[in-house]
């Protein structure tokens, strides 16, 4: 992307008004999330989306920093189904302090979930300072001014919520809790505030046992980190009344600063046929390490971005892979696709190929066919019309075969899964399908030089016309005796992959 290029794609025209808004000086771009349990593809809708932000504004010629604040001040809100019944006791401590569920060498719950998604941020391209919102900014005493800040507009701060979200606070709220010895947080008392002192419930402000509450939390942190730009979650914080609407406020009232542009708003990422968001907790969410098993990062990176952000994205790791892999070859080839902008930051400007040029289904196929063997894959796409591509894309193959692997073990349709039986399966055949193998044998047996998809075809309806059978007929034949089901890939290259005396005597000894 450059500054005189003309685009409708979302990105530009964020990164384009926010250079308009911010002329001079490095942008800072935010991102947070709460590490309560394991984050899931989801949670990098917020911090990709930032990041994307982040890169487009340095294409422009703009310093630019992406900070990703660790939201680990807060509370354990209940014990989730994969917590064992003693964390029950934990409940309302701030995360930070909760001890690690597991046996990983992570001294806290928060320090364990976060370092799970951390792992991941590298090699998805995601390079953001990490900010600690307990151990960075409220145990060294940075967030001290705004609390003191916040208590001292106590009025202004009920007045913003009237008018916001049409809410009457309760005559003794205040805008902080406090943690106590417990390690559980109590409300902070207004009348027990002493500004000179910067305590409240006789506990200093600058040792990180006095938590803003997140509504005002959030534009303190702009304040503190000179946030301008920070896209969020629109159904958690978009709406009329909610934190961002009231934020806009409360940084101009209570902070004395400009609020942040909203330059994205995303929503949810769903999977096929739910209506709720992924969920750790509810045991929907597809980890960043599963994601990253059966696809490469850049393409990732181009699903998250490649729509606006305001709509609702849907993962289908099943069928819906093959969908997403193909149109982003597609991109991948064309430099004036519609999607091309996303997938220049899918791949951050590199022009190196990111997948073959083999289609990820026939790959899938082959592999199937050739049984998982590597070498033989290789040799069943040579003799399939990508003998080229073997040549030229040999690495990348090899690499994608990984992601094949492991999407046939966990989510591929079974409708798109085989395997040649080494048995010969029982098969229920017609005498004029027991014909058509035994033709269709010696047609192979017959035919002189190699047999590539094309001839095998040729020969399989040869053969199906002298049976005088339906084609449906003479496939559903093939299948059963190679197969043991009454479907499979297309049937000419699939036989032409086969070793060809191995498939003659499979078909003479069923005819």
């Amino acid at each position: 992307m450059s500054e005189t290029k003309t685009s409708n794609f979302w990105l530009d025209l964020a990164a384009d008004e926010i250079i308009r808004r911010y002329p001079d000086g490095e942008i800072i771009v935010s991102s947070g999330i709460s590490p309560s349990a394991s984050y899931h593809i989801g949670h990098f809708r917020e911090i990709m989306t930032a990041e994307a932000l982040t890169w487009a504004v340095r294409q422009r010629g703009r310093q630019a920093r992406h900070l990703h604040v660790v939201d680990d001040f807060d509370p354990l809100r209940k014990r989730y189904d994969f917590l064992p019944k003693e964390f029950e006791q934990y409940v309302g401590w701030p995360i930070s302090l909760v001890p690690n569920p597991t046996d990983s060498k992570y001294g806290s719950y928060a320090d364990h979930f976060f370092a799970e998604f951390e792992q991941h941020l590298e090699p998805m391209g995601i390079k953001p300072e990490i900010i600690r919102s307990y151990r960075d900014l409220y145990q060294p005493g940075k967030m001290a001014p705004y609390i003191t800040q916040a208590l001292s507009k106590v009025d202004r701060i009920r007045e913003i919520f009237k008018a916001k979200s049409n809410r009457e606070l309760p005559a003794d709220w205040t805008p902080v809790t406090v943690l106590q010895e417990d390690n559980r947080f109590a409300k902070g008392e207004l009348n027990t505030f002493n500004k000179d002192k910067e305590t409240i419930n006789d506990t200093p402000f600058n040792d990180g046992r006095v938590k803003l509450d997140w509504r005002l939390d959030w534009p303190a942190r702009w304040a503190l980190l000179g946030v301008q730009v920070e896209p969020f979650g629109a159904q958690e914080h978009g709406a009329s009344g909610s934190s961002y609407d009231t934020g806009v406020d409360f940084a101009r009232d209570i902070f004395g600063i400009e609020p942040p542009y909203d330059a994205a708003r995303y929503g949810h990422i769903h999977r096929p046929g739910e209506n709720i968001k992924m969920s750790s907790s509810k045991g929907n969410g597809v980890t960043p390490e599963e994601a990253l098993k059966i696809m490469p990062a850049e393409i990732l990176r181009y699903f998250i971005v490649r729509s606006r952000p305001e709509r609702k994205l849907i993962f289908d790791p099943g069928q819906g892979l093959y969908n997403l892999i193909d149109e982003f070859a597609a991109v991948q080839d064309d430099p004036d696709h519609e999607f091309r902008d996303a997938y220049n930051f899918a791949v951050a400007g590199d022009t190196k190929r990111v997948i073959s040029s083999v289609p990820f289904k026939h790959l899938v196929q082959v592999y199937q066919a050739a049984q998982g063997d590597e070498g033989q894959t290789l040799e069943v796409l040579r003799r399939t019309d990508y003998k080229d591509e073997v040549e030229n894309e040999r690495d990348i193959i090899i690499a994608e075969l990984t992601f094949v692997k492991n999407w046939l073990e966990k989510y591929a349709p079974d409708e798109v899964k085989f395997q040649v039986q080494k048995e010969l399966p029982q098969a229920d055949l017609s005498a004029a399908q027991q014909k058509f193998l035994d033709l269709l044998a010696t047609k192979i047996e017959d035919h002189s030089g190699d047999i590539d998809g094309q001839t095998m075809h040729q020969l399989i309806y040869a053969a199906k016309d002298e049976a005088e059978l339906q084609p449906k007929e003479a496939f559903q034949a093939l299948y059963q005796v190679i197969l043991g089901k009454l479907y499979g890939p297309k049937a000419g290259w699939f036989l032409a992959s086969l070793d060809r005396d191995w498939l003659t005597k499979r078909l003479k000894r069923q005819s």
